[in-house]
């Protein structure tokens, strides 16, 4: 069976704290929906602009309402493998079943990427994925470095959001000699990617889309093909209207979309300037919700 798995968004209350109903109706539509697992304080989930105390909250309050119905990753990013580490212990108090890595922008880290990832894994009390995203750590993994981190027993998967076929069919290839979960991370490519066999996506866009990722996921299950590539398509207008062409509204625009929908009380969001949400994209996001209403939930 094909997994979906949201790269959650973190709903906040004017004042910047967690919105703890907006976060459960959130969960709940979403676990409606068929969703498989939870990546929790990912860079849809705003970790950097985050408090401790309100990551804390978030991860705890997700625990309880998600409880065993779906599978919790709690993400660790940090600006050094000394804070990721600080970030994995303060989290293993909780009830979640992986930590997520990213290795951060080479600004912040000169440790190799191998040497990263498996010294997190080293130190872990639970299994590990690995977020690879080559744009913000600044370097393209070979196969032979796949395979080197894959080779760790407590490294469960990979979210490959490289946007690459080459890294992709690497990766497939080297799932014929490691059991690990492969999941593609770019919102355009999870029909070919599941039709390809990757095990899943985990998605940015699913916090919203949920119900069309899952339904691409159940189309590839029944091999209907034609049916997972209509819906794929369905999802990139809908990718368009809701981020914009030019990913101008990634965070503020998704945000704004779920308010619409009732599922979140406003659209805060400190990654964004709420400038950024033109009277255009505005008009753009409202006729997008009202054309695709019905398949979104």
């Amino acid at each position: 069976m094909k997994m979906i798995f949201s790269a959650s968004m973190t709903p906040l209350a004017e004042n910047g704290t967690i919105d703890i109903k907006s976060l459960e109706r959130m969960l709940e539509r979403n676990i409606r929906h068929g969703i498989n697992g939870f990546f929790l304080l990912g860079t849809m989930g705003e970790w950097s602009q985050l408090r401790d105390s309100d990551k804390s909250t978030l991860v705890s309050e997700a625990c309880r309402i998600i409880g065993k119905r779906a599978e919790i990753l709690a993400g660790i990013s940090g600006t050094s493998l000394n804070v990721s580490l600080k970030n994995m212990e303060s989290l293993s108090k909780y009830d979640v079943d992986a930590y997520v890595v990213t290795i951060p922008p080479p600004a912040y880290s000169h440790i190799e990427h191998v040497d990263y990832v498996k010294a997190v894994a080293d130190r872990s009390d639970k299994p590990v994925y690995f977020y690879y995203l080559p744009h913000l750590s600044g370097k393209d993994l070979s196969y032979d470095e796949f395979k080197e981190i894959l080779s760790h027993p407590k490294i469960k998967g990979i979210k490959n959001s490289s946007g690459s076929m080459k890294t992709r069919k690497e990766l497939l290839m080297l799932k014929k000699e490691a059991d690990f979960r492969l999941f593609e991370g770019h919102e355009w490519a999870v029909d070919e990617a599941l039709i390809l066999g990757c095990d899943g996506a985990l998605v940015g866009m699913a916090p919203l889309g949920s119900n069309i990722f899952t339904s691409i996921a159940k189309a590839v299950d029944k091999r209907d093909f034609k049916k997972a590539m209509e819906l794929q398509h369905i999802l990139v207008k809908i990718f368009w209207g809701v981020y914009g062409e030019d990913l101008s509204t990634v965070w503020i625009g998704q945000k704004y979309a779920l308010e619409k929908l009732g599922i979140f009380s406003n659209h805060n969001t400190p990654i964004q300037q709420e400038k950024a949400l033109t009277p255009q994209r505005i008009s753009e996001i409202d006729e997008c919700i009202g054309k695709y209403r019905e398949i979104l939930d």
